[in-house]
């Protein structure tokens, strides 16, 4: 009798496991923080893609735009670069009790480095202001409506089309970070993949997307959004292999060739916000896994030929023979097992293919 339970409830176990869900959420944190920067003029916080809601924005806070929290955040981005990503990197960050922002308790730090030297007290006192003065508080709870259509339409036709069990089937394992989509109402096209690690729990990893209208004022999210939802959530089987505390013979394995690559695309993989060669090398694997999920759940050829062009004329000249390679370990798991075990086998390939443009360069030098 016993072992019987025990076989069920390992079943039960990893049945849950395997029916993990991401359900789609918005955040306080991340609406006041992508407001503050519109009024503050940062262009990507600008784009004006949320209709009515864009102009509810304006209405509300038209008396705070210069508010000393507007001008520090002006300051901040010209003299640390806080700007996209970082300006999410805090909203995650923040913990808000009682109407008080703070930050968040971690075992290990893992804001965004441009906020490395900004004094965060400092920034919190404006904040807390901003906050306090601007009502921001009566301003979000009066756009929960908007917000949960919002969510829904996401749901819909971004979510329902998603499976989430291609992953632990791909990689052989379950994710080692914890996976959460949050929508950005003020962010129109842009998106943004931020974690954080509270102290005492497992990693957290949040797919920040933007958000968008049509005339109508109707959410347009549809299935060609999906692709950005694959991609942020691979990032929770990938990223780790390249921590230096958990691999540190494979970062130091992968360092001289991989560091190669990045200074001959430095200047395209800047301009995408990839800032290292452990940040290639990671975006590179998540987008080659973004089309072997593609050509598993049969998309069109055209449609998987459009997102391997796209990878390459975003300087990932190596995508075709890097998809290749996750194709072979797909078709040789019972080999290998699980994706931690194959690793070795990225290592070598771009070892390989660093040595080979350096061939190159010195035939033509």
């Amino acid at each position: 009798m016993k072992k019987s339970l025990l076989i069920f409830a390992l079943f039960i176990a990893c049945f849950c496991v395997k029916a993990q869900s991401v359900i789609p959420q918005v955040n306080e944190n991340v609406e006041l923080m992508s407001i503050l920067s519109r009024i503050a003029g940062f262009p990507e916080y600008k784009m004006d893609m949320a209709g009515q809601y864009i102009k509810d924005i304006d209405c509300y806070f038209k008396d705070n735009t210069e508010h000393p929290a507007v001008q520090y955040m002006q300051e901040l981005r010209n003299k640390y670069r806080i700007s996209f990503d970082a300006v999410m990197s805090m909203a995650i960050h923040l913990d808000n009790r009682n109407g008080i922002l703070s930050l968040i308790e971690e075992d290990i730090p893992t804001l965004e480095k441009r906020w490395k030297d900004v004094d965060k007290s400092e920034f919190l006192s404006y904040l807390n202001n901003f906050y306090k003065d601007s009502k921001f508080n009566e301003f979000f709870n009066a756009h929960k409506d908007f917000y949960t259509k919002g969510i829904e339409s996401y749901q819909d036709n971004v979510i329902n089309h998603f499976d989430i069990n291609w992953y632990a089937d791909f990689y052989g394992n379950e994710p080692q970070e914890s996976f959460s989509v949050i929508i950005g109402f003020c962010n129109g096209g842009g998106n943004y993949g931020v974690n954080r690690q509270l102290t005492g729990k497992m990693k957290e990893v949040f797919a920040i997307v933007g958000y968008y209208v049509d005339k109508k004022d109707m959410p347009m999210y549809s299935k060609e959004y999906l692709p950005t939802l694959i991609h942020e959530f691979n990032h929770s089987f990938i990223n780790h292999y390249l921590d230096e505390n958990k691999y540190p013979e494979y970062v130091r394995q992968m360092e001289v060739a991989a560091t190669d690559l990045f200074r001959s695309s430095q200047w395209s993989m800047s301009r995408q916000a990839y800032n290292n060669w452990k940040t290639m090398v990671n975006e590179s694997l998540v987008r080659a896994a973004v089309i072997c999920y593609m050509l598993d759940k049969k998309y069109k050829p055209e449609e998987i030929k459009n997102e391997l062009l796209e990878q390459v004329q975003r300087n990932f000249r190596w995508m075709p023979e890097l998809v290749s390679l996750l194709r072979k370990y797909e078709k040789e798991q019972s080999k290998y097992g699980n994706f931690e075990n194959f690793y070795p086998n990225v290592i070598d390939f771009f070892k390989v293919y660093a040595k080979k443009e350096n061939e190159r360069c010195d035939v033509i030098g």
